[in-house]
């Protein structure tokens, strides 16, 4: 995240580029690969947790979209001073955008696989989704915008994505309780392992908007800082990561529950 007086900084931004073009890559990758088995089961939790993840990589795909805007302009310019574009202030609340619904498709997959498909009790979170998703766009925020055109260019923000945040912990911890209370009940080792792997991969996207939260508040005590610090990096790892832990966790494949069973096995004196 950064202001519009940010210069493009080949050795700050170039490493954000490639973070966020991979995790879109990824993410998407292992969407197809969920989607896959949807075709094969046709089961909705594999449908839920298929878009949900699609949906990531798509905001994503819009982080980077913004940053490589950004670096055309400076390819154009001579690779001279270049401040970010306009379209930089609209990528990246649409890139917080689909993480809504992204929230939205994994407390459906909850709902789905935990809770006997008790669809009501998505109401709650749909409607948080949509009053969270509309304060992002607020002017207010800054997104983009010189910090020498308001007095206050960040704590909006900050105030938005700790509701953002919190938004995202509620879900996780939703799916992450219901995860590791299924996985005391059963008594076969490879899903109780599976839950537990669904469970940590919660626990994981909780981490991730932890970093960015952090990113943010790095700016609220240094308007002048660039973004793009290494809590950003690191939130693209963890999602990629968290992402993995779902297709482990659900899917189980072959090799991953050989892994599982091998550990049962007596071994040699």
């Amino acid at each position: 995240m950064v202001l519009k007086n940010d210069i493009f900084t080949p050795n700050l931004h170039l490493s954000a580029l490639i973070f966020e073009l991979t995790t879109s890559i990824l993410v998407l990758i292992i969407a197809l690969l969920i989607f896959k088995k949807w075709r094969e089961r046709k089961t909705k939790a594999t449908l839920f947790l298929s878009i949900a993840l699609f949906s990531i990589s798509i905001a994503a795909l819009f982080a980077f979209s913004g940053l490589f805007g950004w670096l055309i302009s400076w390819v154009l310019n001579g690779f001279s001073e270049t401040y970010s574009p306009l379209y930089y202030q609209f990528s990246l609340p649409l890139g917080y955008l689909f993480v809504i619904p992204y929230d939205l498709f994994l407390a459906l997959f909850t709902i789905w696989i935990f809770l006997d498909k008790k669809y009501k009790k998505i109401i709650p979170f749909l409607i948080a989704g949509i009053i969270i998703g509309a304060l992002l766009f607020l002017p207010t925020n800054y997104w983009g915008v010189d910090p020498e055109a308001t007095t206050d260019p960040t704590s909006t923000r900050i105030i938005i994505m700790g509701l953002f945040l919190l938004y995202n912990v509620v879900v996780y911890i939703f799916l992450a309780f219901y995860a590791f209370r299924e996985s005391r009940k059963t008594e076969d080792k490879v899903y109780r392992t599976g839950f537990r792997v669904i469970a940590l991969g919660q626990i994981a996207n909780i981490i991730v908007f932890v970093f960015f939260l952090l990113d943010s508040i790095l700016i609220l005590f240094n308007p002048g800082s660039p973004g793009y610090s290494i809590f950003i990096d690191l939130a693209w790892i963890t999602a990629i990561i968290a992402s993995f832990l779902f297709y482990l966790g659900f899917i189980l494949p072959n090799w991953f529950r050989k892994i599982i069973k091998s550990e049962d096995k007596p071994k040699p004196a």
